[in-house]
Formats: C-alpha cells, structure tokens, sequence
C-alpha cells in the first residue's frame, strides 16, 4: 500500500492528502489527536506503525515533518520506497535554538543523528523546492547524499504551489 504523512501545520486532509488519496489512492494517516506544538515524535511513530502494521511492503510519501518522520520509521522498519517532499530531516549540527516556528522539545527529537549516519534500506526520492521558505535546502541535500538518494529540485516553495498537481503523475512514475 501507499500511505502519506502529512506535515507539522497540515492534517491527512490536507491539499496534498487529498490530492493524492483521489488520483493514486494513497492513505493519508492520521499521526496525532493533539495540536501541532503538543505532538511527541515518539507517539506519532507508534501511531504510523499502528496504522501499517499489516504492510509488508508500504510505500511512504512524506511531506515535511512527515518526511522526517517517514525516514526516522524507514530507519526501523521495511519500506519499499520513500518519497520525500521537502523533508524536515535536520543534520546534527542545525542550532536548533535558532529556529522559533516550533517547540523546543520537537526539535530536539527531529535531530536524528542516524538520519545522517545510517543508510536507509529503501529506495529514496526527494524532492526539494529552491524557493522552500521552511525547510534549508541544505537539509534534503547533506541526507540525499548521506543516503545516496535521487534528489530533484524544483522551482517551488515548501507547499510546491506550483507542482502540486503534478505529483500524482510524478508520483506514479516513480512508482512503475
């Protein structure tokens, strides 16, 4: 199956949630029952592997702190394929004292050093807006190549405006 985790501010019926559950049949997965600044990495993990527990090969799409959490998941368990858009996955050496738009205490656990030291056993695709105004395009490419993942970059912002209604296609031949 093909799910998608969405990102810190969006929910499962987000634009690209909805997009893609519509067009490709993907499902979105519900990770929290709290608002965004109350979330613990930990819970929304256990809460995705609750969903996908009978998948024995899921394909994961992750947006943002949904990329992240799609790799820091990909990091234990099997997945087939990440495909990663704008990923919020933060090198070790990110101050993270100088980022305001988010708790703390979240940041400090989306600062998985394995990310950056570990290679993930799947097939990895990301893509990266040049124009993200959230995500430090440095970020996707210090993982990509920790990783030895395909990166593509697009001329977008971190929702991809523009390209949203391209991924399903996207999505689709990466897929085949």
């Amino acid at each position: 199956m093909r799910y998608f985790i969405h990102g810190y501010m969006s929910s499962p019926d987000g634009a690209k949630g909805t997009l893609l559950k519509e067009e490709l049949g993907v499902i979105p997965l519900k990770y929290r029952d709290c608002e965004p600044e109350e979330l613990v990495i930990a819970d929304c993990l256990a809460e995705i592997k609750k969903e996908m527990s009978d998948d024995k090969n899921p394909v994961l799409i992750g947006s943002s702190l949904g990329g992240f959490l799609a790799a820091k998941y990909a990091l234990n368990y099997h997945v087939s394929t990440l495909i990663l858009l704008n990923p919020a996955v933060m090198p070790p050496d990110v101050d993270i004292t100088q980022i305001k738009d988010m708790p703390q205490c979240i940041l400090a656990d989306m600062q998985e050093e394995r990310l950056f030291s570990e290679r993930i056993n799947s097939k990895i695709v990301i893509f990266v807006g040049t124009n993200d105004e959230v995500v430090p395009n440095r970020w996707s490419i210090e993982f990509a190549k920790t990783q030895e993942a395909e990166i593509h970059f697009l001329h977008d912002d971190h929702r991809f405006s523009s390209y949203l209604n391209n991924f399903p296609e996207i999505i689709s031949d990466i897929l085949e």
